[in-house]
């Protein structure tokens, strides 16, 4: 009997110890979150108005320490980073997120999504969106929010860009991307690869003609200032995901594991408006430096459709994406 006390005793003290260590840390945790911007950055506006709504609505009990400006390395190494538990959070975009997971490139397929209202219909309020979370979290990964990065123009030195025609032997600057680089050979161009870093001194030496960005990084990156002309074709979506680890979120309590899913869809939300207003405000400066800067005309976006469906249906791309992904997406443009 004795020994079946001190048993029960050595089970119930342990417990008490367990939710007491529990307890403790749910109240006193520091959630580390990474990315790549500089503090004048929309997804930085966005992680300090988490960070904000965070502490306050936890009463200081879960703090968030922002450590963004590449301080953790890029987006790939961070987001096998917050995968592993090495890093609790980072905000990144989903070329990023396909760098560890190469079947949720599907996002960034040219001319897949038209516009602002089908980009939160489909993919940040969407199907696309979810596809993205039910992967991650196979592998470790809660994908708290779905915010934006931009759509992505043309910049080059030579010629206006008014048909598919006026590609042919253009040589483009394009991120290290399969499916931009066979879409932009579709179109009869030179795509090279490389990276961000390396593109303004490429345009300053004449190594490529132009570049595939949106208006913020090539404003940014001053890459507007060895160019003549930008067209604003909206040819490819890109996304941004702010990621947790998710065993460091499930330990966190229920009621504050509410609080930090509810203020990282609000960050988004923000995130999003601010962007969007900066594209506009960030191609009137481009405009202003004296480039010329049109959009896009219904001959050229029909002409990159062609080149963009056909990089959808490549052997390749289906058995990169899935079939059943392909299939979606096939049948949603027709």
């Amino acid at each position: 009997m004795n020994v079946v006390r001190c048993a029960l005793v050595t089970m119930v003290v342990g417990f008490a110890f367990m939710l007491t260590v529990g307890q403790a840390f749910a109240s006193g945790v520091t959630l580390h979150v990474g990315g790549t911007v500089s503090p004048e950055h929309s997804w930085y506006k966005g992680a300090e108005a988490f960070k904000e709504q965070v502490e306050r609505e936890t009463e200081g009990q879960v703090k968030v320490q922002i450590e963004m400006g590449g301080v953790h390395g890029g987006e790939r190494k961070m987001v096998s980073e917050v995968m592993r538990g090495m890093l609790d959070m980072v905000w990144t975009s989903d070329i990023g997120l396909a760098a560890v997971f190469p079947s949720l490139g599907f996002v960034n397929l040219p001319y897949l999504l038209d516009g602002y209202e089908d980009v939160d219909k489909r993919y940040l309020e969407g199907w696309m969106g979810k596809v993205l979370e039910k992967e991650t979290v196979k592998k470790g990964i809660v994908i708290l929010s779905h915010g934006e990065n931009d759509f992505r123009g043309l910049t080059n030195s030579k010629r206006p860009l008014n048909s598919g025609a006026d590609f042919q032997g253009l040589k483009l600057r394009v991120p290290e991307v399969p499916i931009y680089i066979a879409f932009y050979r579709n179109l009869g161009a030179l795509p090279t690869p490389m990276a961000i870093t390396e593109v303004p001194t490429a345009l300053q030496q004449r190594t490529v003609d132009g570049q595939d960005n949106g208006a913020i990084i090539t404003y940014d990156f001053g890459l507007h200032q060895f160019q003549k002309y930008m067209t604003k074709a909206n040819q490819i979506y890109s996304g941004s995901q702010l990621l947790i680890n998710q065993k460091k979120y499930k330990r966190l309590t229920a009621e504050q594991q509410q609080i930090v899913a509810n203020a990282a869809k609000q960050a988004a939300k923000l995130q999003v408006e601010l962007n969007r207003a900066i594209v506009n405000e960030y191609y009137q400066k481009i405009g202003e430096s004296g480039v010329i800067v049109a959009e896009a005309t219904p001959q050229l976006v029909a002409d990159m459709k062609v080149a963009a469906k056909k990089v959808w249906t490549n052997p390749e791309t289906v058995k990169a994406f899935g079939k059943d992904i392909i299939d979606r997406i096939v049948r949603e443009a027709e």
